[in-house]
């Protein structure tokens, strides 16, 4: 089944270009079972099939028969960081991580990951890119990988959640579409919204389980290394940070679409990172609303929505 699954994969993935400028690197791991090696195979395979609905470009990594030759996953991995020229690349871990008091690890076929190795690889890296590990174990990667302009999602909230993560599927199921996945009713699902999305099913599976959770996902996507927890939003609205000084993650999550809505569809990639910068401005003018006079507070956020005025009638004109 899982040689199928892995043929199917390879059928639609030379057909997908990058018309959004944007490619996804999918990392699969050692099943270890036959069961979680099917289970990978088909999580690819969501990842697949929602690549190509937003027209992204995809690439596999760990699904290919293994040759037992160099050079291995891990180094196929770091060659790919170092020599990618795509503007804006998601880099999805798929598969397990382990902790042995002393180094969290990606478990890949042949020589395993640390946290630290991948982040390594990661700075290699010149263009916009989003993290999403979705195996056990995942939380210190919001520790190591955290920068200013760089989105980090992980199924656990520290290294010591290290069963078996279902957060995975659920997140790859809402980023196709899912039902319940578009938060904002705005017929699009961000990857703030998947991440929501997901969370939510996972504490949904182990209460009706009568089970205790032993998974957390994490988001960052502010450089603190922080990260923040799903019942930290109300919504997509974030109500809480890890620190009083710390910002509120989810600004950038929350403009990070896969499957785009007509609208969004419209817009250039120029107009789109214009319209994401004055939208990031005006959520972080009205946090700072009560240390500003109010004439002032309102004549800085008019002048935003003029400008993102503009530009929306700017598309409109376009497209007529």
């Amino acid at each position: 089944m899982t040689r199928i699954l892995f043929l199917l994969l390879l059928l639609f993935t030379p057909a997908l270009r990058a018309e959004s400028g944007l490619k996804i690197l999918l990392v699969v791991g050692s099943g270890g079972t036959e069961d979680y090696t099917k289970e990978f195979a088909e999580i690819s395979a969501l990842w697949v099939d929602a690549a190509k609905k937003g027209e992204a470009a995809v690439e596999i990594i760990g699904l290919d028969p293994p040759s037992g030759e160099p050079p291995s996953d891990a180094e196929v991995l770091k060659q790919k960081l170092a020599s990618e020229t795509s503007p804006e690349l998601w880099v999805v871990l798929i598969g397990h991580g382990t902790f042995d008091q002393r180094e969290v690890k990606f478990n890949f076929r042949g020589p395993d990951v640390t946290d630290r190795e991948l982040a390594t690889f990661a700075d290699a890296y010149q263009g916009r890119l989003a993290l999403i590990n979705t195996a056990s174990a995942s939380g210190s990667f919001v520790r190591t990988m955290s920068k200013p302009e760089r989105l980090v999602i992980t199924a656990t909230k520290n290294e010591g959640e290290q069963s078996y993560a279902r957060f995975g599927r659920y997140f790859a199921e809402a980023l196709g579409g899912i039902e319940g996945g578009d938060l904002d009713n705005d017929e699009q699902v961000s990857l703030l919204e998947a991440w929501l999305h997901a969370s939510r099913r996972v504490a949904e599976f182990y209460k009706s389980e009568g089970r205790i959770a032993t998974e957390h996902a994490l988001i960052d996507d502010n450089g603190d290394q922080l990260g923040s927890r799903s019942e930290w939003f109300e919504g997509t609205t974030p109500t809480q940070t890890a620190s009083p000084e710390a910002k509120p993650d989810g600004d950038l999550a929350a403009q990070k679409v896969l499957v785009k809505n007509a609208f969004e569809r419209l817009l250039s990639p120029e107009q789109r990172e214009k319209r994401d910068g004055l939208e990031r401005q005006a959520a972080e003018l009205r946090r700072s609303k009560d240390k500003l006079e109010e004439a002032d507070y309102y004549t800085k956020l008019e002048a935003i929505f003029l400008e993102l005025a503009r530009l929306y009638d700017g598309v409109k004109a376009s497209d007529s």
